[in-house]
């Protein structure tokens, strides 16, 4: 009968230990102070972590408001979709003033997305710029069939050239919002020489990164 108590109480032990050490690892990836754009990489790819194992560590708004409520150093900015699936302050377990966050159908950019961009890598000092696709995506469903309406048309039309495969193929929509990703940040740096010198001297980066619906999962392309 020792053996069975002895079991039960070790397996209790232990798992008492392992919820300790990872309250121990989201305390310091919460007060971890980011200073590079890699850190900052780290720390979405933790907050999507904890939000996938539901151990979500910014979400007192009540003492986050009052922390901001002086001044905001983000240090991302996350261009995404509207998508109402897809929130980053939640998926990346950011909270309030932590991010910098676009949102906008297709997340392609214009001129005034790009002038956000620039204000808060050249004056707020944001490290990194993401662009986020998801599966799924509306807007690029739209540009796949070729929907018309209003102007949305013009917005879908900006999506075409990442359509690469056949129409029908049911790969095709996510395959093409991948390719929108790159594409959107190929066009970043192309419009905006306050981004690419900074991309360029390493003070910030641009990455990309794709959110399943279905999971919750982000993949970041590098």
């Amino acid at each position: 009968m020792a053996v069975p108590f002895f079991v039960a109480s070790c397996s209790q032990q232990c798992n008492k230990h392992e919820e300790s050490q990872q309250k121990d690892t989201i305390t310091v990836v919460k007060q971890a102070h980011i200073e590079t754009s890699q850190d900052a990489i780290n720390e979405l790819k933790s907050g999507n972590q904890r939000f996938l194992v539901n151990k979500l560590v910014n979400t007192n708004y009540k003492e986050e408001i009052e922390e901001t409520k002086g001044g905001q150093k983000p240090h991302s900015v996350i261009l995404s979709c509207m998508d109402s699936r897809v929130p980053p302050e939640i998926i990346f377990d950011q909270g309030i003033g932590h991010i910098f966050a676009i949102r906008v159908a297709g997340n392609i950019e214009d001129d005034n997305v790009i002038g956000s961009m620039e204000y808060a890598v050249e004056h707020s000092g944001a490290k990194l710029i993401v662009v986020m696709g998801h599966s799924h995506c509306g807007a690029v469903t739209g540009a796949v069939e070729g929907v018309k309406l209003g102007k949305l048309t013009q917005l879908v039309e900006q999506i075409k050239p990442a359509i690469k495969s056949d129409p029908k193929d049911p790969k095709t929509i996510d395959e093409a919002a991948k390719n929108n990703i790159q594409i959107t940040i190929s066009d970043i740096l192309g419009k905006s020489e306050i981004i690419k010198e900074m991309v360029d001297q390493k003070k910030i980066a641009i990455v990309g990164a794709f959110y399943d619906i279905e999971t919750g999962s982000v993949t970041f392309v590098e």
